[in-house]
């Protein structure tokens, strides 16, 4: 057998033994690897105004909106009947749920 195919199996039996959180923190670890560059450590942190920037909200006219599909309601969800919606996934939780 190949020397990293049992290395890979011994590390996947070893993440399965953390418990849920610590397990979501390695998946989240994971996958930031796969697409994050590497800090570049001359890189200065962001000052206030770049952080301000980041965080300010540019609405988007409405013709932009519909071009990007972002209007919507029940109906595009195929919801017919809202209550009748709410009872079948509160249905759905309780079986999820039975012991």
């Amino acid at each position: 057998m190949n020397p990293n195919a049992t290395q890979f199996e011994e590390l996947v039996a070893q993440a399965l033994q953390l418990s849920l959180s610590e397990r979501l923190r390695l998946i989240e670890r994971v996958a930031a690897s796969f697409n994050a560059p590497a800090p570049d450590p001359d890189d200065p942190p962001f000052t206030d105004d770049e952080i301000a920037e980041l965080l300010h909200v540019k609405p988007l006219p409405p013709t932009e909106m519909a071009a990007l599909g972002l209007f919507g309601g029940w109906a595009d969800m195929g919801i017919t009947d809202g209550a009748e919606w709410v009872n079948e996934q509160k249905r759905k939780r309780r079986e999820r749920r039975k012991w």
